[in-house]
């Protein structure tokens, strides 16, 4: 078999659940996905980024046939895809996905703006890589941020809006090509999304999948355990080959004893946030994908 590219891409948004719609997909016969969630490719190919950021850089750039050999495991799958949510965000991503991979699907889950937010500055917490520990002084510093160049893990208000980023896609490829889902969809009704899904994959749409499977759970650590998992984290000393051979149910034990359940956002400020910064970019957003966003503003 020669050079298999991908034929579909999940592109966002980061801190939307695409993680366990990730593992949903890959677990379907016709859909082959790699071991590797978040390759990243196009927000590093042909990009001198050195982007500031607390803790390790975990992604470097590589050639074309580097990212095609992620794909070299492939059968007789009908769908081959990969999942990297950083590449809604990414200005570069849609033209060099264009170009190298014409004709490709592209999925995206879009969160409350300020849900994701929050959930984005509770991963960074959890990670020891955000040095704030309120939400409120992390957004009045990100500006700032910006402009000394610091990793878009840290656009925490920036990465919300979504109709700018969106539009970067939809003037490169056909809006058919493009499938648009609400995180509240994919969470509350999980099977009718991935049915729809898997229709606009041209894959069995009967297939069901095992959700019971708990992914990339939030949350502060607790106890030695909880610090122990932060620090092998922070330094990554817990390698992906390892990790794998853990069964699910050890991990989800461990993730239980080592996190406290993620802290909600405080009502009045989540509402303030919204209006600030996203009331015009919800309704645009709505009329940008045919959704009614009424919800986000209530």
């Amino acid at each position: 078999m020669g050079i298999v590219k991908p034929t579909f891409i999940v592109i966002g948004a980061m801190k939307a659940a695409t993680t366990s719609l990730y593992t949903y997909l890959r677990q379907h016969p016709q859909i082959y996905m790699p071991d590797k969630k978040e390759i990243l490719f196009f927000n590093n190919f042909q990009q001198k980024n050195n982007f500031k950021t607390l803790g390790k850089r975990k992604h470097s750039s590589m050639t074309l046939e580097e990212y095609f050999n992620f794909f070299k495991g492939v059968k007789d799958e009908i769908a081959i895809g990969e999942a990297s949510p950083a590449y809604l965000y990414n200005i570069k991503s849609p033209e060099l996905i264009s170009k190298h991979l014409p004709g490709i699907k592209l999925i995206v889950i879009l969160r409350h703006p300020t849900d994701r937010a929050y959930s984005n500055f509770l991963h960074l917490r959890k990670s020891a890589r955000e040095k704030f520990k309120d939400f409120e002084m992390a957004i009045d510093i990100e500006d700032k941020r910006i402009n000394e160049n610091w990793s878009p893990l840290y656009h925490y208000i920036r990465k919300g809006y979504y109709s700018q980023q969106l539009n970067r896609y939809y003037s490169r490829f056909p809006k058919e090509n493009i499938k648009v889902i609400l995180f509240e969809e994919f969470v509350n009704k999980t099977e009718e999304s991935l049915k729809d899904l898997f229709l606009f994959l041209n894959v069995d749409p009967l297939y069901n999948v095992d959700m019971k499977k708990k992914v990339n759970i939030g949350g502060s650590p607790k106890g030695f355990v909880g610090h122990l998992i932060k620090h092998l984290n922070y330094y990554d000393l817990i390698p992906e080959k390892i990790s794998q051979y853990v069964p699910q149910f050890v991990k989800n034990n461990i993730l239980k004893m080592a996190y406290e359940k993620p802290e909600k956002i405080d009502e009045n400020l989540r509402r303030n946030i919204t209006n600030k910064y996203y009331k015009e970019e919800i309704n645009c957003l709505q009329k940008m994908i045919g959704k009614d966003l009424s919800h986000w503003l209530s």
